[in-house]
């Protein structure tokens, strides 16, 4: 009987299916209706928010209705948001599995992020179903494969940010507390709630400092018709900071590597 030998990638391939498997077993089955609230909870904050901000006969501009452009931003930015949320916890969680030699903390991150993406890609599909089939708005997307490559643009700078942020918080975990706070200027900032054609010139050249700013404004601008373009938001600077950050948050992985699997 001969033993054959797995490769790397298929090691890391079962090793990544495993985690999202004992994942969706924490969040589905840690509480009882768990799926329910996995669901419920971001898609209630979502309704809550699109009721605050007028829910029906508004318009943003060129027949953009306002809870289309709620969603489109505020789906994909909590998205991005948990992704770097996750990723802070994701070492400590998992931390007993670092034992077998397989597991890597970049697979506990990489695990939990397939995982909140799979659980927006739901919330996101849910809401455009009912805001079109149910309140007859129309579901719009006009340059598909832009936006599915400006979302993956922000998913791979949130999953930079998360990676660095897990190291930081590991030397000094009081920094947890903080990083979540620091978040909810940034939703602010972001243009989530409001148009940024509202905002002066002079506020603007301080907000494209921003990188989500510009990942939001491009994928309303890949799903709406006549959505207008805005002076100084491109793809070009989120992409720059995404690599740059990936191989800042890749080479403190490789010098704390080992430490971060210490028991």
């Amino acid at each position: 009987m001969t033993i054959k030998k797995r490769s790397s990638f298929k090691i890391m391939k079962a090793v990544i299916f495993a985690l999202i498997l004992r994942e969706m077993l924490g969040r589905f089955g840690a509480r009882r209706f768990g799926g329910f609230w996995v669901f419920f909870e971001p898609a209630a904050q979502i309704a809550l928010m699109m009721m605050l901000f007028s829910f029906r006969n508004v318009t943003v501009r060129s027949g953009i209705e306002f809870p289309l452009f709620l969603i489109s931003g505020m789906v994909p930015f909590f998205l991005m948001r948990n992704i770097v949320l996750q990723s802070m916890s994701a070492v400590d969680a998992n931390r007993a599995l670092f034992a077998y030699r397989q597991i890597t903390p970049f697979d506990t991150l990489l695990a939990r992020a397939i995982v909140q993406i799979t659980i927006s890609a739901v919330v996101f599909a849910i809401f455009l179903f009912a805001l079109g089939f149910f309140f007859g708005y129309k579901i719009t997307m006009i340059y598909p494969i832009r936006w599915l490559f400006v979302l993956s643009v922000g998913l791979l700078f949130s999953f930079a940010l998360g990676l660095l942020f897990c190291m930081l918080t590991e030397v000094l975990p009081e920094l947890r507390t903080f990083l979540r706070l620091l978040f909810f200027p940034v939703y602010l900032l972001s243009g989530v709630l409001y148009p940024i054609w509202v905002l002066p010139q002079s506020v603007m050249e301080w907000l494209l400092w921003n990188p989500y700013l510009h990942i939001i404004d491009e994928l309303r601008y890949a799903m709406f018709p006549n959505y207008p373009e805005h002076f100084g938001v491109n793809l070009i600077y989120p992409v720059k900071a995404a690599a740059l950050l990936m191989l800042i948050a890749l080479g403190l992985y490789r010098i704390r590597r080992l430490k971060l699997v210490a028991i």
